[in-house]
């Protein structure tokens, strides 16, 4: 399954043990499996991570169920699995991280669908409103011309007006009809959409709109894809979790935020370019959480520059 398998390749188990031979066993038979691992046979070491909040799955291997009083408080960090030392059923225990591993998946695309219906919901409102501002140039129009029509005798002046008037209504509606086909685009119930590179930056201003203009940021998008070409892919799920990304680095005060979107023989390229560094140290984690599941879609995280990399099917 991929969705399982990309969240186990990016899921470190946490193995303690106080027992150096039993604690490598268990390694050894979980690294079989394909798992990342990391282990403690310090106690302390691991309450000092378990705290951080950096521990996603923890298998803890105890002597005495006294020695589990003190980590029930850090179950709110971390997903535990608990063995006892002298009883360890490796089958069982597979069994388990697998049932683990599933509720942190379905934990992520929880969390990823909640956010998506976040931003649909303020996309669309704030597109409504704009697109009654439209109907009201409109409206206003159609008043005007029947003044006109009434009230003036130079058809020169009459034409000209009527012709300022034509424009600004072809305007507003291509720029109703463009909000409500991005609305469509964003709404779409298909996984897999085609679009021009344009449709993907005016549906990210948009999203972005209210967030740029009241945090003063001037978002950069540059366009490097060949004429006539068009991406596809799971598009929508690329936006969302672009626009993600944006409000996080907005959020750390990044203020000098460049999107670019290019294109090679294999792959489509959404790269952030930054100023400064990454600060959260969560931040990779935060990412990753919204990215692990999309299809034919993997990341490149450095420290001033983030990309999402969508696989060309051919």
């Amino acid at each position: 399954m991929i969705i399982y398998d990309n969240v186990k390749k990016n899921i470190k188990i946490t193995i303690y043990s106080k027992h150096k031979n039993i604690l490598n066993n268990i390694v050894e038979e979980v690294e079989k499996e394909g798992f990342k691992t990391e282990q403690f046979d310090n106690i302390d070491k691991l309450l000092t991570e378990l705290e951080k909040g950096k521990i996603k799955i923890l298998i803890y291997l105890f002597d005495e169920k006294e020695e589990l009083e003190h980590l029930y408080k850090f179950k709110e960090y971390t997903k535990p699995i608990f063995f006892n030392n002298q009883d360890i059923n490796i089958e069982a225990l597979m069994t388990e991280i697998v049932y683990t591993i599933k509720i942190i998946e379905g934990e992520q695309k929880i969390d990823f669908e909640k956010y998506k219906l976040e931003i649909v919901g303020n996309l669309v409102e704030s597109i409504s409103h704009k697109i009654q501002a439209n109907l009201l140039v409109l409206g206003a129009s159609q008043d005007v011309i029947k003044l006109l029509s009434n009230d003036l005798k130079d058809d020169v002046q009459k034409k000209e007006i009527l012709d300022s008037l034509y424009g600004k209504n072809i305007t507003a509606l291509d720029n109703s009809n463009m909000l409500l086909q991005l609305i469509s685009n964003v709404t779409s119930l298909s996984n897999e959409s085609i679009m021009h590179c344009s449709e993907i930056k005016q549906i990210i201003l948009e999203i972005l709109d209210e967030y740029l203009k009241n945090n003063d940021i001037n978002l950069i998008i540059e366009e490097k894809i060949k004429v006539g070409s068009y991406i596809c892919g799971p598009l929508n799920d690329v936006i969302f979790v672009i626009c993600r990304l944006l409000k996080l680095l907005i959020d750390e005060k990044q203020n000098e935020i460049k999107l670019i979107i290019y294109e090679d023989e294999s792959n489509w390229y959404f790269t952030i370019d930054m100023k400064e560094k990454i600060s959260d140290k969560q931040f990779v984690e935060k990412i990753r959480r919204f990215i692990v599941y999309i299809k034919n879609v993997r990341s490149k995280i450095g420290e001033k520059q983030i990309s999402l990399i969508i696989k060309k099917i051919r």
